[in-house]
């Protein structure tokens, strides 16, 4: 009988995408049609996740989100934590700065978007990713953040 691949922290048979994981997360705090509320994150919930995730904080900063989390599995990918700074201080070549450059599409359409790609990170180290943005809101309605993925994994020349 064959053996069931295990990703450390989830039951056998459990989804392994994080982006996927995240997305159910993200489905289930919401009431109805709206966008759930920062205060209803509970990293404890998605700790399996939290480490691979971030929260970019727009209210007040509509035109340059901050963060307010940053998972240090992100922040090995960017040169360390931009928890504090703005989306227009995200360094070139990491992995924050490919998934940033669709929340204007986010916010456009008012919805959870994913994307993935491949990279060569500011240290030539070779990645392909897969990310994800979703609204958060403190009225329901109007966007006020952004939870956000991303993991990765370094592509090997053969």
């Amino acid at each position: 009988m064959p053996r069931e691949v295990v990703q450390e922290g989830l039951p056998a048979g459990s989804e392994r995408r994080l982006v996927l994981r995240l997305l159910k997360y993200w489905r289930g705090l919401q009431d109805g049609d709206w966008f759930p509320p920062f205060s209803a994150i509970d990293n404890v919930e998605i700790a399996d996740m939290w480490n691979d995730s971030f929260v970019l904080d727009l209210a007040g900063h509509e035109n340059d989100p901050v963060f307010r989390w940053f998972g240090n599995g992100i922040a090995c990918r960017c040169g360390g934590s931009l928890i504090g700074r703005h989306v227009s201080e995200v360094p070139e070549n990491c992995l924050a700065s490919v998934v940033v450059t669709y929340l204007d599409d986010v916010l456009a359409r008012e919805a959870p978007m994913s994307r993935g790609g491949e990279l060569v990170l500011w240290n030539g180290v070779r990645i392909l990713y897969r990310s994800i943005l979703m609204p958060l809101s403190d009225d329901g309605k109007t966007i006020t953040g952004i939870l956000g993925g991303a993991n990765c994994r370094e592509v090997t020349e053969e």
